[in-house]
């Protein structure tokens, strides 16, 4: 009897204390800046659809950009961003970027393929339900067809880093030039590439690329810089930490507001503005280095709250993506008035 005591005593503390480490991951953990409670805010942050506000040596350009969604998957909010306490339904997206420049036509990551279920098709289970569960909602090739493009009038693919749903869309790109952060693809080099039954090196496909350097100036607070065009209408600069080389782009435009897409350095809105991760279990599984994707955090809350007119757009944040367009499309029907005033006009 005293056995069997100590036995269930010993499996109620243990169940306790796992009990407690479950609800630990889902409370707020403390960033090392001041901390925004934006439970209690409305409208934290909030796209303008105001003029592009310059930044220093800055030449601003005509750019139109466009958020092509390939995909998504409904997550709870509360494992899209630790501390949230709600299970209200959070898209996560996975999509590519149209940026057209006087100076060339190209991808911001690449979206999803036609095929890609084929090429996850000996993926575990685990890999299903973790970071592999979305819904094929349109390819990135049915996407260019659509907006009458084939793949030869991209004249690259920039991409953010090399995790398999950002480099999913190349098989649709047949070659289309690759545009990769030098120290992204070393980093790469010594697993990435061939993790998951070389699924990465498989979707790169035999696609040419070029490697870059982010050797210029720090910028807007950054501490590198690459200048795209050599204009400062496209400036790439480092977010580390949920990969080793991965990026952010700002976007400089003189026909609407600036932007800046950072890529996987957060899933939403959240995880910059309180700031807080996602929850541990998907954080763990998906950042390569844990101290600096918080510290690239900060910086991304530092920079959203010195530049409130600035949006700053993660790859997987449908919500975001989707009122950019809203505001993105307006604007498009405006100009086109201005342009021809016969649009709209009473007979």
């Amino acid at each position: 009897m005293k056995l069997r005591h100590w036995l269930a005593l010993g499996g109620g503390v243990l169940g306790a204390i796992g009990a407690g480490i479950a609800l630990n991951s889902f409370l707020p953990k403390k960033f090392a800046t001041t901390y925004i409670d934006t439970t209690k805010q409305e409208n934290t942050h909030v796209l303008l659809p105001g003029t592009a506000t310059k930044s220093p040596a800055t030449a601003e350009t005509d750019i139109d950009v466009t958020f092509l969604r390939c995909g998504s998957v409904v997550v709870p909010e509360l494992m899209a961003v630790r501390g949230a306490f709600s299970l209200a339904p959070h898209r996560i997206s996975h999509s590519a970027v149209l940026i057209r420049h006087p100076k060339g036509t190209f991808l911001y990551d690449s979206g999803l393929c036609a095929d890609i279920e084929l090429f996850l098709m000996d993926q575990p289970w685990f890999f299903f339900q973790t970071r592999g569960k979305f819904k094929l909602e349109m390819s990135i090739r049915d996407h260019l067809q659509h907006l009458n493009m084939k793949p030869k009038d991209l004249d690259f693919v920039l991409l953010s880093h090399l995790h398999w749903d950002h480099v999913a869309g190349i098989p649709d790109l047949e070659g289309v030039p690759l545009r990769i952060n030098e120290l992204e693809f070393d980093a790469a080099n010594q697993g990435l590439l061939d993790r998951d039954h070389q699924l990465v090196r498989h979707l790169l496909s035999n696609n040419p690329f070029t490697l870059f350097n982010l050797t210029g100036p720090a910028y807007e607070g950054f501490r590198s810089s690459y200048d795209l065009f050599g204009d400062g209408s496209v400036v790439i600069v480092p977010l580390p930490g949920h990969t080793t080389g991965h990026i952010g782009t700002f976007i400089n435009r003189v026909n609407g507001p600036r932007l800046f897409l950072i890529g996987d350095a957060a899933w939403t809105v959240d995880n910059y503005t309180r700031p807080a991760t996602m929850h541990p279990f998907l954080w763990s599984l998906v950042t390569s280095d844990d101290a600096t994707a918080r510290q690239t955090l900060i910086e991304l809350h530092d920079f959203a709250q010195q530049h409130p007119e600035v949006p700053l757009i993660a790859m997987h944040d449908a919500h975001l993506q989707n009122s950019f367009m809203q505001i993105e499309q307006e604007r498009r029907r405006t100009q086109k008035k201005i342009s021809d005033p016969t649009i709209n006009k009473d007979i």
